[in-house]
């Protein structure tokens, strides 16, 4: 008994410990603030009450100076954009803002303050005295805000637009683990004290403001109850006016007030229409009034958005809890940090282009009052707990509100566009997996449960928001509705208004469900293990299912005939393989796993079965024209139509075949067989490849690869050259995903019709050529490359290198460097001088593995034929044609070139100059060069980046010059052009945009 006792006591102390753990300060503000919409600033005056309800004595208090992450290009938002190549903005000192004219003074006695060592939005409040627990200090100061442009970020101003966000000295949030002091960051939000807020705000008279709280001026709101019955009665908006009104001359002073909340913002501007609504809460009965101002150019999309408003509130407030505020608001303003942003109360939101998307970003940014407005989640260090809850619940909200009808194709596009591309029967909550396979099935995912800091910008996206949103759909379906409803209500009530960690989440399901979740936030959130299981046979209602992933997470298995669902178990998860028994009832067409995509599995091609048949585990094939989305019930056969030209097939119809475009399939193939109508047959190319991704490796990805061309020579019809390659492409793993390092080694071989035999007009033997490549790039603000070759013949080994570099000077000008060296090791007695370095780029002759399309490959470059201008920029890179510049000894050769500045954008004209230097030239015909040294410069017209080149060599080295002086009648004839046909290849767009 006393043991009983002793240890009921242990239990009772250790509960109250526990408890005793949490706690969190009180911020309760008074702001002055006065706008000045000529200087675009504010001038300001705050007044902060701090309450130490921790155990600890504070000495100091660090703040946040945000708008100082505006200032410059040396703060941590500056940095983040250049890693993001969107720095323009902080090239203009116009464009930037800052926060100054801070005098802190505690509880009316001067106080001394510090900026952080590192961030100039952050400092340090040195206490005059030491504030011990329980205890509380008014602190206030003057500041004044420079405004910067909307285009930048969060907080912002497009002429007299206004966008008033983390915009005061803030006090940064202290809790069990210490101060959070962190720097304004675009991607990567915040965590901050709740308390109380009044606000009174100055500006002209005709501003219409929204703000976070509950506005206190009744004359305010009759003008907004006016407004509002004013653009309820507007039939036609005039999409074309987007004038700013002068500013009344009046001042107008209006005040807002709220409590239990983080933040306050607000939005002004005079050409704002206005909307109000009210809608009841489920449980409480609470009418919430719903505000939504917004303006001309997308009035008509915003005629639904009280309705958009009220129906967020509604089913949040159902699922998770009653919003306990007296107002919600949504405006149309700039914003340059995603498609929306949420404060309390109140979201901003950009354009939207379409009635869904606008749906869906309102009640998205709205459902942020519970998660990170309600429950002040610290999206900083735990960026999914916020964003990752709350799209679960968005998709989850457009499945329940418009059940069979929550198509994605209307986010972006009409029902006949949808239909001509197959997506018209896409759920909308599939968008969430799909992003999340999008960088998943190349391997470069990240673990959802790091910091914001840490993630690359794509992923930011796709694991925060929607593999997050994937996993928690995983969840909602194994525990039900019902369960999950509970344990949701159940944290909601017990956290509400605090800062729960996820480790309080965890608790909360685990308690509430009485399950073990450690395959959900150990290994789902926690790592980049794939869930993938496969289902490899079916007998006497047995099914047999392989685990080949790393997760063994539950999954539920559903029998359907003739299209509906005869029954759904859901088993618990293993590895290995596994025998499961299925119910008693035989009466189904096939079995699948997981029909509703509810699970963020990696690959489902591999989920189904048929009771009986031949091939059981193949689903029907599915021909489909201009698929684009993967259809994983069906096994697809895209096709799309064809269309290619050359100088010799001329014209060329056909179709192109293949199984895939998003996400990318582990086996994926294009097929492009055409017609050509200038020799009468057959032409193309085709691509398997398999895609190997490693979870613990040195390697990120193997892709083993075949492909071949078969393209005319001539205008007979039997005259083709061939070439088939096989490949394998080691990408290595990088050591820090955020780095925008690529490293890739090569091995591959190609057997190619003879070259030299086509020029001569034999029959062509096939060549043999082995390559070993490595390629090192680094896609910062300011690229560069290197790579390495060597490749073997049975006449030649030869080797080179190669170092790219681009200094963008300002933005969208550039200066480019290249450096070249090559050398021969080996050459034979049957040596072909086809294989030569060139001090030129090569034409199509010079292109003897045909890795490269050309539009008139064995056209003189000497001649007139304008297709007969191609060239690859490879070897030495020289512009002007210059076959008497080869060698089979060395080369060394520099390539420069530079944007012109302050030329428009569409006038992207650069200036070049090459030289190289080689070892014995190669005599051509009559040519005999007998200098060792070249150069030449001239002028460049670039389309889409280097897409398309146009060159035209302007002065150049003597023997260069009376060659070219020769051969060319007229000083045009000189120009070549290159095109760079890789950056217009779809299938490898993700690959090549990838950092």
């Amino acid at each position: 008994m006393k043991t009983l006792i002793l240890s009921l006591v242990i239990s009772f102390v250790s509960l109250v410990a526990l408890s005793q753990d949490y706690f969190q300060q009180e911020v309760n503000y008074k702001i002055d603030v006065k706008l000045n919409d000529t200087e675009h600033s504010l001038n300001a005056y705050i007044e902060i009450e701090y309450i130490n309800n921790s155990s600890n004595t504070l000495d100091f208090i660090y703040f946040h100076l945000w708008p100082n992450a505006y200032k410059n290009g040396k703060t941590a938002l500056a940095k983040q954009k250049l890693e993001s190549s969107s720095y323009k903005w902080f090239e203009n000192e116009y464009s930037t803002g800052y926060i100054d004219s801070l005098d802190f003074k505690i509880d009316g006695k001067k106080a001394n303050w510090e900026y952080d060592s590192e961030h100039i939005d952050i400092c340090k409040l040195i206490l005059n005295a030491p504030l011990k627990p329980g205890n509380k200090i008014i602190i206030t100061t003057p500041f004044y805000v420079k405004i910067p442009s909307s285009f930048i970020s969060r907080l912002g101003h497009g002429g007299q637009s206004y966008q008033i966000t983390q915009w005061y000295p803030k006090p940064a949030v202290y809790d069990k683990y210490g101060w959070h002091q962190m720097p304004y960051l675009n991607m990567g939000e915040f965590y901050s004290e709740f308390g109380s807020f009044d606000v009174s705000i100055t500006l002209p008279k005709n501003y219409v403001v929204g703000a976070t709280g509950d506005l206190q001026n009744e004359e305010e709101i009759q003008w907004l109850n006016e407004l509002a019955k004013k653009t309820a009665q507007i039939e036609k908006f005039d999409k074309s006016d987007r004038s700013f009104p002068k500013s009344d001359s009046i001042l107008k002073t209006i005040r807002y007030i709220q409590k239990n909340i983080h933040d306050f913002a607000w939005f002004a501007d005079k050409r704002f229409h206005v909307l109000k609504g009210e809608r009841e809460m489920p449980q409480t009965g609470k009418k919430v009034t719903c505000w939504a101002m917004f303006l001309n150019k997308e009035a008509d999309l915003w005629q639904r958005s009280i309705e958009y408003i009220g129906d967020a509130l509604y089913y949040y407030s159902k699922w998770y809890g009653d919003y306990p505020y007296n107002n919600c608001t949504a405006v149309h303003s700039s914003i340059s940090a995603g498609g929306g942003m949420e404060y309390p109360n109140i979201t901003v939101i950009g354009d939207s282009r379409k009635d869904m998307s606008l749906e869906m970003v309102i009640m998205h940014e709205v459902g942020h009052n519970w998660f990170y407005g309600m429950l002040g989640f610290n999206e900083r260090e735990f960026p999914w707990q916020d964003e990752g809850i709350n799209s679960f619940s968005e998709a989850r909200y457009m499945t329940e509100k418009y059940k069979n009808d929550d198509r994605l194709y209307k986010m972006a596009l009409t029902e006949k566009q949808a239909k001509l591309l197959n997506v018209e029967n896409i759920p909308y909550k599939r968008f969430h997996l799909y992003s999340y396979l999008l960088t998943g099935r190349f391997n470069i995912d990240q673990p959802a449960s790091l910091h914001s800091t840490d993630f690359t910008s794509s992923n930011y996206g796709q694991i925060i928001y929607h593999k997050t949103s994937c996993v928690f759909d995983h969840l909602h379906a194994y525990l039900g509705e019902d369960q999950f409803n509970e344990i949701m209500q159940d944290f909601f009530k017990k956290w509400q208004y605090k800062h729960p960690y996820p480790e309080d989440i965890r608790a909360a399901f685990e308690k509430g469900s009485g399950k073990d979740l450690s395959w959900l936030f150990d290994d789902l959130l926690s790592t980049t293990k794939k869930l993938d299981y496969k289902i490899t046979g079916l007998r006497n209602n047995q099914l047999t299912v392989k685990n080949k992933g790393m997760i063994n997470a539950p999954f539920p298995v559903t029998a359907i005939k003739d299209g509906d669902e005869v029954f759904t178990k859901w088993y618990e998860g293993f590895s290995n393989k596994k025998t499961l028994q299925l119910p008693d009832n035989n009466n189904y067409d096939y079995i699948r796993i997981d029909p509703d995509y509810n699970m963020p599995e990696m690959y489902t091609q591999n989920n189904y079965i048929r009771k009986k048949g031949l091939f059981r585990k193949v689903e029907p094939i599915q021909l489909q024209l201009a698929g684009i989305i993967e259809e994983t019930e069906k096994s697809n056969l895209n096709v799309f139509p064809a269309m290619g030209w050359n100088q010799y097939n001329n014209y060329m119809l056909g179709l192109l075949f293949y199984n895939s475009f998003f996400p990318r399939n582990k086996f994926e193939y294009q097929l492009m067989p055409m017609y050509g109508f200038g020799n009468h047959n057959v032409a193309g190319y085709g691509n398997v490849e398999y895609h190997i991704l490693p979870y613990s490796s040195v390697f990120r990805e193997v892709t083993l690869g075949v492909s071949g061309k078969r393209y005319a020579y001539s205008n007979a019809s039997d005259d083709f050259y061939h070439q088939f390659k096989g490949e394998v492409n080691f990408h290595l793993r990088r050591s820090n995903p955020k780095s925008k390092l690529k490293n890739n080694i090569i091995l591959s071989g190609t057997v190619a019709d003879n070259i030299s035999d086509i020029i001569i007009d034999d029959e062509p033997d096939l060549q043999t050529f082995i390559n070993l490549d490595y390629i090192h790039q680094n896609k910062t603000f300011n690229p560069y490359s290197l790579s390495a070759s060597a490749q073997y013949n049975k006449d030649f080994v030869k080797t080179n290198a190669e170092f790219n570099y681009t200094w963008n000077y300002k933005y969208n000008k550039s200066i480019g460097l290249r450096l070249f060296a090559g050398g021969f090791l080996y050459t034979s007695d049957n040596y072909n001088p086809i294989y030569n370095y060139g001090v030129s780029g090569i034409s199509g002759v010079g292109d003897y593995t045909y890795d490269n399309l050309f539009l008139g490959r064995f056209e003189d470059p000497e001649g007139t034929n304008l297709w007969g201008k191609q060239f690859v920029p490879n070897d030495g890179g020289f512009t002007i044609y210059a076959p008497h510049f080869t060698t089979s000894d060395w080369i060394v050769s520099l390539n420069t070139s530079a944007a012109i500045p302050y030329l428009p954008n569409i006038l992207n004209f650069h200036v070049y100059g090459n030289i190289a230097a080689f070892g014995t030239p190669q005599t051509y015909g009559a040519y005999e060069n007998t200098n060792r040294i070249a150069w030449e410069c001239g002028i460049q017209y670039r389309i889409g980046g280097e897409t398309l080149i146009v060159s035209l060599p302007l002065l150049m080295s003597k023997q260069l010059n009376d060659y070219s002086d020769n051969v060319h009648s007229k000083f045009y004839e000189r120009i070549r052009f290159s095109i760079d046909v890789s950056k217009l290849n779809v299938f490898n767009a993700f690959e090549n945009f990838m950092p």
